[in-house]
């Protein structure tokens, strides 16, 4: 080994500004090493984490990386040197014989040999859908540098031997001592706790093996990319702890403000007064766990939830609060609420709320290492934090170690899923035997919030229900609340020709002038379009579209013109898309809405006589009227809607007379939804990729069974999953939609700006501010829509806004009117 005294001679990297100053490899694995070690502490495996840190470089201890790196040879190119498969080498051949010899030894091993390959990928399968076992294939590997193809130059090799006689004398010490120390009782507990948690559940045993893995490799990249950002920037960011008291006084404070303030009735008022005392007293007094906040629509859950979550946090000492939305539209007037509460002080500004909801990247850069700073902004290194389910999903499952990274940000943490009835049929399975691991093995409080509770407790236990906290309700009394909280009569009128457009702009019309204005709200933008254009020209009033075509700032200015009218009391009709349904605090008098699932139905619901506040003639309470109509509409691709259709009108024709809001009749809606056969199927992540045939996600992530067989190639392995395969088949949403900008002038006043900045805080702020001038769109319409790349290193697109219709937002047919909107 190099001696103790020699001056270094290994690096890690060049800075990127001026390639000019170093990092030494032994401070590189070191500081790694330690912050991995401090990730990896959440759930009791610090030392685990020290060593993966020690050894996930070590391939860097070659001369031919060396030479690479500092430029002494020109015919090496980035990637050519695999550095990553050194470190699990090492320890298989020169740690792990040291290691007193145990049952253990060999689950230890695949865990930290498996996160030294996969630290720049992604986790490699351990065996392939093939049934051939890559993790001995990798570790087996031989070390190469091959340009006969460029060159034709003779194959060069790297040897473990070499690189472990180059290995610094300290850091050699520093992995003897981690592999000494724990490691073997690390992995015993948190093993013996997981076999006896699962209770001889084999998918829950051995997904909860493949999460440890996802784990600690989470702790190893946040530690790697975190490093590197810190050794490009020359300094490093410590975020204080937050103090949760002053979180908590400043929230009361602010709900004391509003409930002085509201204008709601007074009996609306009282309940949401309860449901967030309710909220508050569970934070203070339940354990850590999973549980339900089953709230009527307009019961004031977001404020509620967060209540309830600060005082866990401030009970427990959790780290962050992560608040999930199925819809990125509702996040940002989320976010914004929640941080004028808690970032009032002149130092906590932009450094407690993180919105984390756009596919907008700040480089296009694909390959392994992506732009450092990129990265450490994204580490989630932050209290509070509003994202989408999506990026959750993702995080627990996608291929990017970007997502990846986030992952050990769950531990120690309060995660809220609003909406929860929104998750992906398809994902239930996963999701549920994930929430369990973080629940059961990561110091995680779970929190389920909506108005209809799907059944993700009842579904096959054997591949995985959710399984909730002993009193799982956090609201008390929560039935009576229901039927107090009714506001709004739901009235379904279904016939056996459905409606058309003229027939439904004719019925707004109608209850526009019986109620004052009148909610529309359809399935499809198409069906909300013929309704909008029939009903505009037909009366003396103002008539507003809504869709996720339009841009989030275009929409605030629709909904502020809304909300004005309904105050004057203005007549208006509004025909909207799904959009209106989740998160928008609004309040008509009557509403129409395509017949759809009974959750998305509810939802409708909440926005009709919100605040109670409808009066008879002689001034008693009034119900607003929600009337369900089966739309002429081409669902499509809309498979969910369309399975929820269909449900919604077994219910109607099982209960005819029934109380759509009635929990029990919610009940049986998601008895219907979830245990159909097609839909129990469904729920374990079918892959239909030929490749893939009979595996399902929940297959390769867990048993695995279809691609191996007990014998010596494969059997000994604790590891047996197909990570890579089934996270290369992972998609949340099958028609993943992109964003682009509309080139307003506003918008092209921030691209030129994000062009001239070459500073990388700027441009992130630049870049932010396009969001709210960003349409998602997908893939085959990139080419119709003529998108571009704003600037050669952002992969960010922007289209022409003749392609922007100033009612309905996006249009793939060019407008002779320029601009649409000016905004």
């Amino acid at each position: 080994m190099v001696s103790e005294n020699q001056a270094p001679l290994f690096y890690a990297r060049l800075s990127k500004d001026d390639k000019k100053r170093k990092q030494e490899l032994k401070t590189h694995l070191t500081e790694v090493a330690e912050i991995s070690q401090r990730n990896a502490s959440k759930i009791g495996m610090g030392y685990v984490g020290y060593c993966l840190g020690l050894l996930h470089d070590l391939g860097k201890y070659s001369k031919l990386y060396q030479d690479y790196l500092l430029k002494k040879r020109n015919d090496i190119r980035r990637g050519d040197i695999d550095h990553s498969t050194a470190g699990a080498q090492y320890f298989d051949k020169f740690i792990k014989v040291l290691i007193q010899d145990n049952k253990l030894k060999d689950f230890l091993s695949e865990l930290i040999e498996l996160c030294c390959v996969s630290h720049h990928s992604g986790l490699i399968d351990m065996i392939d859908i093939r049934g051939k076992n890559k993790f001995n294939e990798r570790l087996s590997k031989e070390h190469y540098l091959s340009r006969e193809h460029y060159y034709n130059k003779e194959k060069e090799t790297v040897s473990i031997e070499d690189v472990k006689k180059n290995i610094e004398k300290d850091i050699a010490d520093k992995i003897n001592n981690a592999a000494n120390n724990n490691l073997l009782s690390e992995i015993e507990q948190i093993k013996n706790k997981i076999d006896k948690t699962s209770e001889n559940k084999k998918i829950y045993t051995t997904f909860s093996y493949g999460m440890i893995a996802r784990f600690l490799l989470s702790c190893l990249i946040d530690g790697d990319h975190t490093n590197s950002a810190d050794f490009e920037r020359g300094t490093k960011i410590k975020n204080k702890p937050v103090n949760w008291n002053i979180v908590s006084e400043k929230l009361e404070k602010e709900i004391n403000r509003l409930n002085d303030e509201n204008k709601s009735s007074e009996n609306i008022k009282e309940i949401r007064k309860q449901i967030s005392d309710d909220c508050a007293r569970a934070g203070q007094t339940r354990r850590k766990g999973c549980y339900k906040l089953e709230v009527p629509t307009g019961g004031g859950k977001t404020l509620a939830s967060f209540r309830f979550a600060v005082e866990m946090a401030k009970r427990h000492g959790a780290d962050r609060i992560i608040y999930c939305i199925p819809f990125t539209t509702i996040i940002e007037q989320n976010a914004s609420t929640i941080r004028k509460i808690v970032e009032t002080d002149k130092s906590d500004k932009g450094k407690m709320v993180l919105e984390h909801h756009s596919n907008i990247s700040q480089t296009s850069n694909d390959t392994e290492e992506l732009n450092q700073t990129e990265l450490y902004m994204q580490s989630w290194d932050v209290p509070i934090i509003f994202t989408t389910n999506v990026q959750i999903l993702e995080i627990m499952f996608g291929r990017k170690p970007t997502n990846t990274r986030k992952f050990h940000q769950l531990a120690n943490s309060i995660i809220i899923f609003d909406e929860v009835q929104a998750l992906p049929i398809k994902c239930v399975h996963l999701f549920n035997n994930a929430i369990n691991y973080l629940v059961d093995f990561c110091n995680t409080t779970v929190v389920l919030c909506t108005a209809t509770q799907p059944l993700l407790d009842k579904v096959c236990q054997e591949r995985g229900c959710l399984k909730l906290s002993e009193e799982s309700n956090i609201v008390q009394n929560r039935n009576c609340m229901f039927d107090s909280l009714k506001r709004v009569e739901i009235k379904p009128e279904i016939k056996d020709v459905a409606y058309t457009s003229e027939e439904i702009a004719s019925k707004a019309i109608e209850f526009v002038n019986d109620n004052e204005n009148c909610l529309v709200i359809c399935n499809t933008t198409k069906s909300a379009k013929e309704i909008f254009e029939i009903v505009k020209n037909k009366g003396d009033y103002e008539v507003y579209h809504l869709s996720a075509r339009m841009m989030p700032v275009h929409r605030k200015v629709v909904l502020r013109k809304i909300k004005r009218k309904l105050n004057r009391k203005e007549k208006i009709v509004v025909v909207s898309t799904q959009v209106i349904e989740a998160g928008i605090d609004i309040d008509f008098n009557c509403g129409i809405r395509a017949l759809a699932g009974l959750d998305s139905i509810i939802q409708a619901a909440g926005r009709i006589n919100r605040n109670g506040t409808l009066k008879t003639d002689d001034g008693s309470n009034k119900k607003g009227e929600l009337y369900v109509y089966n739309f002429n509409e081409n669902l499509g691709k809309l498979e969910y809607i369309e399975k929820g259709r269909k449900t919604a009108k077994i219910i109607l024709r099982r209960y005819p007379n029934a109380d759509l809001l009635d929990n029990k009749i919610i009940k049986y809606y998601y008895a219907d939804f979830f245990y159909q056969k097609d839909q129990q199927k469904k729920m374990q992540y079918l892959i239909c990729d030929g490749n893939c045939d009979g595996n399902t996600e929940l297959d390769l992530l867990s048993e695995n069974r279809n691609n191996y067989k007990d014998d010596d190639k494969c059997g000994h392995l604790t590891l047996k999953q197909s990570f890579k395969a089934a996270s290369n088949n992972f998609k949340v949403i099958d028609d993943i939609a992109s964003p682009v900008c509309i080139e307003i002038n506003r918008v092209l006043e921030i691209i030129k700006e994000i062009k001239r900045s070459s500073d990388f805080r700027e441009r992130y702020k630049l870049i932010k501010k396009l969001h709210k001038y960003s349409v998602n769109i997908y893939p085959n319409q990139f080419e119709n829509l003529r998108a571009s790349k704003i600037n050669e290193d952002l992969d960010i697109y922007s289209i022409s806004d003749c392609y922007y219709d100033k009612n309905f937002g996006i249009t793939e047919e060019a407008t002779l009117d320029k601009g649409g909107i000016c905004v």
